[in-house]
């Protein structure tokens, strides 16, 4: 009986870790291409670069604000096979819906801001 507890107990245990182990953080996995501004309760900014041509391998994040720091102009692919040639013009914000993608950056390069929400509740 207790060994069927024990297993139950890990099984809630890996079912409650598991978003957690899904979840991809850009700044973590590419560090390279991501650098973290600001994080706190309720918005977490991200630095985005990405050289001239550069490209982000498929990768999974979270809906987010875009706010392009320059005009730029790049290809973002889907995880199933759909492109689509993106125009930014700096300073003008963009929604970005979450979910997986791959990211190709044109002839100018990319530098921008992501937003991520985390909690629209008023602070103390």
């Amino acid at each position: 009986m207790k060994s069927i507890a024990s297993v139950v107990g890990l099984v809630a245990i890996l079912a409650l870790c598991a978003p957690a182990a899904h979840a991809q953080d850009p700044v973590v996995t590419d560090p390279a291409h991501y650098k973290l501004e600001l994080d706190n309760d309720h918005a977490r900014v991200l630095h985005v670069t990405v050289e001239p041509n550069g490209k982000i391998e498929l990768h999974e994040m979270n809906g987010a604000i875009v706010v392009p720091l320059m005009d730029y102009e790049s290809t973002l692919k889907t995880a199933d096979g759909k492109s689509v040639i993106v125009e930014r013009k700096a300073g003008k914000a963009a929604w970005l819906p979450g979910g997986k993608r791959e990211f190709e950056a044109g002839a100018k390069g990319v530098d921008a801001l992501l937003i991520e929400i985390k909690s629209a509740v008023p602070s103390k």
